[in-house]
């Protein structure tokens, strides 16, 4: 979505023979020249582009692969695109850039189904098609997390069976869990507070939903093209995880050059680029980044 519909059906027009499908990096060729059209000819005050080439590489093909390095050169041409447009327009000097992310990745193997452990204790129904026909718990996949429900939370019975099942599970080294949160843990950390419990997954392990077969299924696929094996990747895990951080690059107007920060939060940058809008978010969780700032 760009805009009015007539000013989509119009990027539409000029641009939409670059597409395939949804597929990469034919989805972003279209989004990259109907943003360097939009700067070009309306002279946005403020533009906002979401390219997912990199995480769709990186969800298919692992963090670090040859095809998620090379989709960070492909971003790496699209800002180059959008700088020139910049240029060529005359809005270099009042603009400022900024370059995020929303999230990083882990590489994983092993996917866990809680809801099998669930079903094997009777927690699930299932019919003969295999379909539920019934729940007491479940858990929902978050991919790197998941939350367990209770269907009725004064269930004190179902409560403490799931509550024995899980925080057994931390004793097991193969059972893929790295912490099990109650659900008073879970909202303090600002997850669903309507969860009864939150399990976060290891380093190469995330969540499905599976509730028939094995506990722990193996995920390794294999590229015959290629002759090469290689793990998915996803997020969803807690960010207090070690190397599980994504980035933020300002420059330009209203930027101090060569400042790093080690490390900031995600809920700190609506504040600071409303400051830059010259704008305000009224009370957030957030603060303005000051120290990147010049105003």
């Amino acid at each position: 979505m760009n805009g009015s519909p007539f000013y989509q059906l119009e990027l539409n027009k000029k641009f939409g023979h670059l597409r395939n499908g949804i597929r990469q990096p034919e989805l972003e060729k279209f989004v990259l020249e109907s943003a360097v059209e939009t700067i070009k000819t309306k002279k946005p005050n403020l533009l906002l582009v979401h390219f997912t080439d990199l995480d769709s590489q990186r969800h298919s093909h692992g963090f670090s692969s040859n095809e998620a390095i090379a989709a960070i050169h492909r971003h790496d041409d699209r800002l180059r695109r959008i700088m020139e447009a910049l240029n060529e327009s005359g809005l270099t000097e009042h603009s400022t850039i900024v370059v995020l992310g929303d999230h990083s990745a882990l590489d994983e193997n092993n996917a866990i189904h809680l809801n099998i452990l669930f079903e094997r204790n009777n927690l699930i129904s299932v019919n003969k098609k295999g379909k539920i026909i019934n729940w007491k718990a479940y858990s929902k996949s978050c991919d790197g997390s998941s939350y367990i429900y209770l269907k009725d939370k004064n269930d004190q019975e179902t409560y403490l069976l799931v509550k024995h099942l899980l925080y057994s599970l931390l004793d097991d080294q193969n059972s893929g869990i790295e912490k099990i949160l109650t659900n008073h843990e879970a909202a303090e950390k600002g997850a669903d507070k309507a969860c009864t419990f939150m399990a976060e997954a290891k380093r190469g392990y995330y969540f499905l939903e599976d509730y028939t077969g094995s506990y722990i299924k193996k995920i390794l696929i294999a590229d015959t093209n290629a002759n090469k094996k290689y793990t998915l990747s996803t997020h969803g895990y807690s960010p207090e995880k070690e190397n599980y951080t994504t980035i933020f690059m300002a420059y330009g107007n209203g930027i101090k050059k060569n400042v790093v920060l080690p490390s900031i939060r995600l809920v700190d940058e609506g504040p600071t680029l409303a400051r830059i809008l010259g704008v305000s978010l009224g009370l957030t969780d957030g603060r303005i980044i000051e120290e990147l700032l010049t105003i």
